[in-house]
């Protein structure tokens, strides 16, 4: 239901109980008798005079918008006729629109074939398509009764809901921007050299489709040092979603799988990745498994010879390739017993690859340009030109494989992966590459891996192990001259969920040194976890290890503890020691409602070997801004803490542009929304969130320009919500909620108001003065400027109400087809609220 500023309830639409309708003047007296509420089908209803189902018992026509069903999923809204003898007349376009998803493509062209020129049609015209459908007065809805299998589109079994399907209410923006600023300033209290703040800064711009984005911060690398402008990334962005591709030009960051080692590029790049464009995606098999009913029958669906569901489907159509599969082979049996008793069965194989892809999808990308080893500050692509890239593919029924390349003058590296899904919820991984520099030669590197997940009724088990061998010259494009002192690195890890409140994991690894001065490293770990109760909970362990001396570390025998306390969401108290690295410390967080007004705070007290530290920290969320406050003191003991104190304040804010609009907000971390209010609202505030009630906003427009939403991820579908601070009585602000599915860096510009903002109510009356009872019309505008009328409906009583009409304006309402009307005049100095009082119809003759 739209919301309103008007303060009393809106007249409702109710299903004739109470009061019997007044006619119109010359139409017979009505019915006494009502349906009964919860019949099946207006066939289940008595004969009327007419010698039809009794659908309409007022005995004059009525005009209504309701729902159109099929098979208890609910198709949409139909506006319908119900004429004063028993007849359904349905609007042909809409019809059309909202049947055209349960028909294939001849079905839908026979449709269109069937209803065109006609404005309105009953069920009698479809017949011959093998289409029926009927109104039924228990639920007021329209119900689809049957569809020619032959001629209905393939329904989807066990198809998981998807957003990305969803229309969007609005369009991003066609210019975009926004620009992330973060100030810093740090102030040692006895030190000398304190300089200026430190600014961060990180945005993009949006045209065309094409992005720029970059990020950069201006500041001191250290103390003493002097202040420079460092580049992290500058480079523009085009995506094509339909192929789930992405082009870059500019810094790359490349991606990399297996084997591969990271290299900064600058050039040109493309990757295509499903999960990036459509990321709830549910790893299903994907393939052509159509079933054909020719009668309604049963379906018995066994999986890996255990059952695993039955279905009463009707007659027609059905795709199985959403089918969820388990890891490994399928064996897929189908069962059908038609409602003659007679069976059928059909079977089939399906293999399902968890390697990060959809079964049947590929993903790649490449990159090529000179390389940059200037890693922390801006890039200088003074490297050899490199070429960076892998392709993966899962496969339908067979097992994963991946490959890459990576190479310049001086290093080529080949890597290869797949894997083995076994039985018992098990898993094999292979992965490995060989390499060739130009300075020392030929590399290898192999890796294995195994990881298990054991169902114990409820509580889940996991094992994993990983083993990693490098070869002395194992190269990379980031190390042309490699010497990997480590040869061999093994990890693994059990955890063992004994019940639901205690779990344990055993964990190890293993590092193998190649210097002859090194030696080798070990550790050995057993942690448990018991929550006492849902706020307090205990960790505690044991560990031996050995380390190389080299690495700095103690070995031997040690242990840890911890107590957490958590009395509620935003509260975590946590007392922590652990005996191997000798450190202790006292910690409280209270985190912030990310409302506008809300505060956190937290402070931490530790100790280590040779020092002493205390840190106190808040943190406020502005309408605009937000900002932090710590400080520091160390010290080399508790009794000389405080002879070091570092004071430390961050503000964040940004900036944000949508066609035309901008405002004044939060960090924007992906996409955006700029809310501004319509002209007619000047003097009211639009807020980006549920309601002002307990600041339960993001953002509030004002002097600083539009409210901002700057939570919105691209590709997927969801919702901007909306409110006016105390808008005029009656004013119709909208839904409070448009949906949308953001682009890349993308921008909204939402005007929340309309010009059609006014509400009229009133009591529609006959000449002789009583109610005129559950009546149905439409409502006109005399300048033409509607896409369609308005929907017009009484209650009980006579009252009504309608919504968006445009002040200075006149409306006819018209009932009954045109044969009965009356009009008025929204004043032009209206401020939302029209108060219609007693209305007389007029009779059209």
């Amino acid at each position: 239901m739209p919301r309103s500023g008007q303060s009393g309830p809106a007249p409702q639409r109710s299903t004739p109980q109470q009061s019997a309708p007044v006619p119109l003047p010359g139409a017979p007296a009505p019915t006494p008798a009502l349906p009964e509420l919860g019949q099946d089908s207006a066939s289940k209803l008595p004969i009327g005079k007419h010698g039809r189902p009794d659908i309409n018992p007022f005995e004059r026509d009525m005009d209504l918008t309701v729902p159109m069903m099929f098979k208890r999923r609910q198709m949409g809204d139909l506006p319908i006729r119900l004429t004063f003898d028993d007849r359904l007349l349905v609007e042909a376009k809409t019809f059309r629109a909202l049947i055209e998803p349960l028909l294939n493509a001849e079905a839908r062209t026979k449709v269109s074939t069937r209803l065109n020129g006609l404005e309105r049609f009953t069920s009698d015209d479809l017949t011959p398509l093998g289409i029926a459908f009927e109104y039924d007065p228990s639920t007021l809805a329209v119900v689809v009764l049957t569809i020619d299998p032959k001629e209905r589109s393939a329904e989807r079994l066990f198809a998981p809901s998807n957003a990305g399907d969803e229309k969007p209410d609005l369009l991003p923006a066609s210019v975009a921007a926004f620009l992330n600023l973060n100030l810093v300033q740090a102030y040692a209290w006895n030190g000398d050299n304190n300089g200026p703040p430190s600014v961060a800064l990180n945005g993009a711009v949006r045209l065309a489709g094409v992005v720029f984005e970059g990020d950069a911060q201006w500041g001191r690398s250290g103390l003493g040092q002097r202040a420079t402008f460092d580049r992290n990334y500058a480079r523009l962005v085009y995506d094509e979603p339909e192929a789930f591709r992405r082009w870059f030009l500019g810094d790359l960051t490349p991606e990399i799988r297996g084997q591969q080692g990271y290299v900064q590029i600058g050039g040109i790049g493309v990757s295509r990745q499903r999960q990036r464009f459509d990321p709830y995606r549910s790893s299903v098999l994907q393939g052509n498994r159509q079933l054909v009913l020719q009668r309604d029958s049963t379906v018995r669906i066994l999986r890996n010879g255990a059952p695993y569901r039955e279905l009463r489907l009707d007659a027609g159509a059905y795709d199985l390739a959403a089918l969820p599969m388990l890891a490994g082979s399928n064996d897929i049996q189908v069962e059908v017993r038609d409602n003659s008793g007679a069976i059928q069965s059909l079977s089939y194989n399906a293999y399902l690859d968890p390697i990060d892809l959809v079964p049947g999808d590929y993903e790649y990308s490449a990159y090529l340009g000179p390389t940059s080893n200037n890693f922390g500050r801006s890039p200088i692509y003074d490297g050899p030109v490199a070429f960076s890239g892998f392709f993966r593919k899962a496969f339908l029924d067979a097992p994963a494989v991946g490959i890459g390349l990576q190479l310049s003058q001086r290093v080529q590296t080949v890597t290869g992966q797949t894997q083995f899904v076994l039985s018992g919820g098990s898993r094999l991984v292979l992965d490995g590459g060989v390499s060739h520099s130009r300075d020392v030669g030929t590399g290898m590197s192999l890796g294995v891996g195994f990881d298990q997940l054991i169902d114990r009724g409820g509580l889940v088990d996991s094992a994993t192990i990983r083993a990693d061998y490098v070869s002395r010259r194992y190269a990379f494009l980031s190390s042309p001259t490699a010497d990997n002192s480590n040869a061999i690195n093994v990890s693994g890890q059990y955890t063992r969920s004994v019940d639901p409140r205690f779990s344990v994991v055993l964990s190890g690894n293993y590092l193998h040194s190649r210097a002859e001065d090194r030696n080798d490293s070990y550790r050995l770990a057993l942690l448990g976890n018991y929550n006492l109760n849902s706020r307090l909970s205990v960790r505690a362990g044991v560990d031996y290890s050995k380390f190389d001396t080299v690495l700095g570390r103690a070995s031997g025998l040690g242990f840890n503890v911890a107590l957490v306390f958590q009395p509620s969401f935003r509260d975590r108290f946590e007392a922590r020691h652990d005996s191997a690295s000798d450190t202790s410390s006292l910690s409280y967080l209270r985190s912030s409602s990310n409302q506008i007004g809300s505060v956190g705070y937290g402070a931490v007290v530790a100790r280590e070997q040779s020092s002493v530290s205390a840190q106190g920290s808040a943190d406020y969320i502005g309408n605009r801004f937000d900002a932090t406050l710590s400080h520091s003191t160390y010290g080399p003991n508790l009794g000389g803490l405080g002879r070091n104190n570092i004071t430390a304040v961050r503000v964040g804010t940004s900036i944000a542009f949508a066609d035309g609009a901008f405002g004044v907000g939060r960090r924007v971390n992906d996409s955006f929304a700029v809310l501004h209010a319509h002209e007619n609202l000047k003097g009211h505030s639009v807020v980006a969130g549920q309601s002002l009630v307990n600041n339960e906003y993001m953002s509030k427009s004002g002097t600083f320009g539009a409210a901002v939403n700057g939570y919105l991820n691209s590709y997927v579908s969801q919702s901007i919500q909306y409110d006016v601070e105390n808008p005029p009585l009656g004013y119709d602000v909208g839904t409070g909620v448009v949906r949308v599915n953001p682009r890349y860096h993308s921008g909204y510009k939402l005007k929340v108001g309309t010009d059609a903002f006014v509400s009229a109510t009133g009591t529609l009356v006959l000449p002789d003065g009583n109610p005129v009872s559950l009546a149905g019309g439409r409502v006109i505008a005399s300048d033409g400027k509607d896409k369609e009328p308005l929907p017009f409906f009484t209650n009980s009583v006579g009252r009504f109400a309608i919504q968006n009409l445009r002040p200075g304006v006149r409306y006819r309402v018209e009932l009954g087809g045109g044969a009965a009307m009356f009009e008025f005049v929204v004043p032009s100095d209206t401020k939302g609220l029209v108060d219609l009082k007693s209305t007389a119809l007029t009779l059209v003759h």
